[in-house]
């Protein structure tokens, strides 16, 4: 084995280690957070856990949930150590997961950026991935002093007026992100090279787990389809449906996740609620928004002042990346969902349609925080001052408000009136 073999090694198994230490020392965090909001210790640490708690023994909630994996996944643990820690630890186990596949994802992906750009890959890059994956989940939305008005604006909730990106009051959005970060990355390569070919094991992998990420929150799944939809549709009609086969193919990849979709929105928004209230889906801009936001442009922009940054420096990456493009179109569309959607009843207030609009937040987040780690490689003086340094000095702004927020929220206090 010669020299820069051993050194390879030494090095992936340190990075190994170090990443496995980190990881460890977030799940043990992360469960204490979500079992003292499945107990409400002390009175506090209000969330939505009772209601999922409830469903996992099979009693009544007070609300319907058609999505039901966590619910089933918590069973298993139950009569081992009860229903409380048992959502507590199915939570753990699915936002943990979250952080080794993103890691894995990012990883693969930038060791093939450096490899084309000829960039040695060494600890000191495993050590930045280790960092900047942890940091994404962890970032939340810039806010100032509660009582401080922002540009002459001032907010009375800023959490559910501005949104965050890690909504860790949420059991069922954190349980369905890895699922989702599997099915932003397939659906990112299937989307380069389908109209060529479509590998069959990707295909059969992106199907299951776009039904999963369905059947555990339908959130990520409810603007995934739509983007994927019309992109397929554009591109077919741009060909002269030369590729209509393969844009079939492709397209029944997500025949299973529609399908349970149609059901679960059926069985939601449409009749009436358990408290005898009409239910379904409204249509006005702004109204389920504007319950905890008065100035929604300001908050959109306090949401994503580091992603419009990367996407103004990097605007190219539009056409010629297509995972930069998809995060964006997920963007694109949670926004629009929740700007002109809303549940009717008492769970207007709930804002439900910020689910899909959060989940894309997160990914222009990632996928900005993958570029500016590639324009770090660049390492020349002009693009680390045109490019790194406003894009960094913004994401650090965002992860100070994100460890501030996150620390509210450990030590007991309501999120929905932050």
């Amino acid at each position: 084995m010669t020299l820069t073999n051993r050194l390879e090694r030494y090095e992936k198994r340190t990075d190994r280690c170090l990443f496995g230490i980190l990881l460890v020392l977030y799940s043990m965090l992360m469960f204490v957070l979500f079992y003292r909001q499945a107990i409400e210790y002390q009175g506090i640490y209000f969330s939505d856990m009772k209601a999922y708690i409830l469903e996992t023994q099979g009693l009544e909630s007070g609300y319907e949930f058609p999505y039901r994996f966590l619910f089933w996944l918590s069973r298993i643990w139950m009569p081992v150590m009860g229903a409380e820690a048992a959502v507590a630890f199915s939570t753990t186990f699915l936002n943990s997961l979250s952080v080794l596949l993103l890691k894995y994802y990012m990883e693969k992906t930038l060791k093939e950026y450096a490899r084309r750009q000829q960039v040695k890959w060494n600890l000191l890059w495993d050590a930045a991935v280790n960092l900047a994956v942890f940091s994404l989940f962890f970032v939340s939305m810039y806010y100032g002093p509660k009582d401080e008005k922002i540009w002459g604006y001032q907010y009375i909730y800023r959490c559910n007026g501005i949104l965050t990106p890690n909504p860790y009051w949420n059991a069922t959005y954190l349980a369905v992100r890895p699922f989702s970060i599997i099915c932003f990355f397939l659906t990112a390569e299937l989307l380069e090279k389908y109209e060529s070919e479509i590998p069959v094991k990707k295909a059969v992998y992106l199907s299951m787990f776009s039904f999963l990420a369905a059947f555990t929150k339908p959130s990520f799944t409810f603007i995934l389809l739509p983007v994927v939809g019309l992109t397929l549709l554009y591109r077919l009609l741009a060909a002269g449906f030369a590729s209509w086969k393969n844009t079939l193919l492709f397209g029944c990849c997500f025949l299973p996740t529609g399908f349970l979709l149609i059901f679960q929105f059926l069985g939601v928004f449409t009749g009436q609620n358990v408290r005898g209230e009409e239910t379904g889906i409204g249509i006005e801009l702004g109204k389920a928004w504007h319950i905890h936001s008065f100035n929604i442009p300001l908050s959109i922009l306090l949401a994503l002042l580091f992603p419009f940054c990367v996407l103004a420096l990097n605007f190219r990456e539009l056409k010629r990346n297509r995972e930069f493009r998809l995060a964006w179109q997920l963007m694109a569309a949670g926004l629009l969902s929740f700007l002109f959607l809303y549940e009717k009843g008492f769970r207007l207030v709930h804002l439900n349609f910020s689910w899909g609009y959060m989940h894309g937040l997160f990914f222009v987040f990632v996928i900005c925080m993958l570029q500016m780690l590639k324009n770090l490689m660049g390492w020349k003086p002009w693009i680390f001052g045109v490019f790194v340094i406003p894009e960094l000095y913004l994401y650090l702004y965002h992860l100070q408000c994100g460890m501030e927020f996150f620390l509210y929220l450990y030590q007991g206090n309501n999120a929905g009136v932050f």
